[in-house]
């Protein structure tokens, strides 16, 4: 009798603590991944960007390289807000990536979260990747996110921009 009252304790104690616990991170986790959560800069531990430098060597041949930096806080902020800033309508769900990256900046959140911004040269993607790993792609579509990003692209491409070559040769 003793026995089956511990029993019930135990699983009394198990029932109060635990559900609480997996529907918090259960929250937390989805709180971060959905598309329509804004972003806080105090959250961004670390903010880096990485680009393709393609150059040409002797003859035929091409080298590709990559320039990675840590942005600033200004440019964290900045960036941020311009992912908070977008409406709704200016994201299309999607389930994968078209084209090779050229640009990226990724955003490693508290919390064992990363925002992820892929570009191609056409399309601005974003990804949220949140623990347990569950995550949400989107096509942003932003103009000034997209202008800063063909800037500093600028002469990345055999000195020039690959965005552009590829927009006149459509």
């Amino acid at each position: 009798m003793n026995n089956t009252r511990n029993i019930k304790r135990f699983w009394l104690v198990m029932g109060t603590v635990v559900a609480p616990l997996a529907l918090y991170f259960s929250f937390m986790n989805n709180r971060f991944v959905d598309i329509e959560t804004p972003l806080s800069s105090a959250e961004v531990v670390r903010a880096d960007t990485s680009k393709a430098i393609y150059n040409k060597l002797g003859g035929s041949g091409a080298q590709i390289r990559f320039d990675d930096a840590v942005l600033s806080e200004a440019e964290t902020s900045r960036g941020v807000n311009w992912l908070n800033e977008a409406p709704a309508s200016a994201k299309t769900a999607v389930d994968r990536m078209e084209g090779s990256v050229h640009m990226g900046i990724a955003l490693r959140l508290k919390h064992n979260i990363q925002v992820t911004v892929q570009y191609n040269g056409k399309e601005i993607y974003v990804t949220k990747n949140g623990r347990f790993n569950q995550d949400s792609r989107y096509i942003l579509h932003h103009q000034a996110l997209k202008d800063y990003l063909d800037q500093e692209l600028e002469g990345t491409y055999y000195g020039g921009n690959l965005a552009k070559e590829e927009q006149e040769e459509t």
